[in-house]
């Protein structure tokens, strides 16, 4: 058995994660806050004191890193953005300083991203090798991926999460139930483009990055097209059996709302992978396809 340390894992992507491991023979241990447990897979670690259970490292082959708090939820203070980077920056430096001191011989380490790393890009196609942005959430990321830049061991590949598709939590789990109730509406004009990351085929593009099927490097894990978000939440409706009528939120009012931390909801991420195309490691043909298949 491969076993796998995920920084993060009791978030909804790491336990979706470490599922469909678990479901393909890998081991999994999960790093925590909580004390350890190893009868449940769970490794203490606290990024204020600098502590971690370095028994989390033993037998450990490979790392996935998707530390960071939910950048969704109320107004960016001076006090949240702080908690936003060190949340990913300072867990990560820590991680990775971890593994080095320690000459931990893992073979992969990969390193969670999203794609608010290329900055409001408007109607501009994105791929892997499009520069970063400058926004605040575009340089957040840039740091995140950099903090791992000095890992000594193994080989790195990142991932440039965009919009997750699950039914058990996250965006589409809102916009579905919003949906049933005939209330679901898009931001702004709706015409900002976005893309998925299927929780299946981000599964599985991690194991074909631990079996080497997928060459180390960084990838945006999304879908084989990108979509405008009005067509979004029209099509959730619509594999809910229902239809979303409703008027747009204005953008206005949003920004009075939630300041800078209206970009997440109006900034606009036209992303695609032409590497992951390559590889053949898209599964669902369109959006409508990806959403049926939760």
């Amino acid at each position: 058995m491969k076993n796998v340390l995920i920084a993060g894992g009791s978030g909804l992507i790491g336990t979706e994660v470490s599922n469909y491991l678990k479901t393909n023979g890998y081991g999994i241990k999960i790093l925590s806050r909580k004390p350890t447990d190893k009868t449940k897979g769970i490794y203490h670690w606290d990024i204020a004191t600098k502590t971690i259970d370095l028994t989390a490292f033993v037998d450990t082959v490979y790392v996935i890193n998707l530390t960071g708090s939910s950048i969704i939820g109320g107004r960016w203070t001076t006090k949240r953005k702080k908690e936003l980077r060190d949340s990913r920056i300072l867990s990560t430096k820590f991680l990775v300083d971890s593994i080095n001191q320690n000459e931990v011989p893992i073979q992969h380490f990969i390193q969670g991203s999203a794609m608010g790393y290329y900055g409001d890009s408007g109607d501009t196609l994105l791929t892997e090798e499009s520069p970063s942005g400058i926004d605040f959430m575009a340089q957040l990321c840039v740091d995140w991926e950099k903090a791992s830049d000095h890992l000594e061991q193994g080989k790195k590949s990142t991932l440039r999460i965009a919009l997750y598709l699950s039914k058990a939590g996250g965006v589409y789990a809102t916009l579905s139930k919003l949906s049933r109730y005939y209330v679901a509406s898009a931001f702004g004009n709706g015409k900002m483009w976005a893309a998925y990351t299927h929780q299946e085929e981000f599964a599985q593009l991690i194991e074909g990055i631990f079996t080497n099927i997928v060459p180390a490097g960084v990838y945006n894990p999304v879908g084989t097209e990108p979509f405008q978000m009005n067509d979004f939440v029209s099509k959730i409706a619509q594999n809910e059996g229902a239809m979303a009528f409703l008027p747009n939120v204005p953008g206005f009012i949003l920004k009075l709302i939630l300041g800078e931390a209206s970009a997440t909801l109006l900034n606009s991420y036209r992303v695609t992978s032409p590497k992951l195309k390559k590889l053949n490691m898209q599964k669902y043909i369109n959006l409508k396809e990806a959403l049926k298949a939760l």
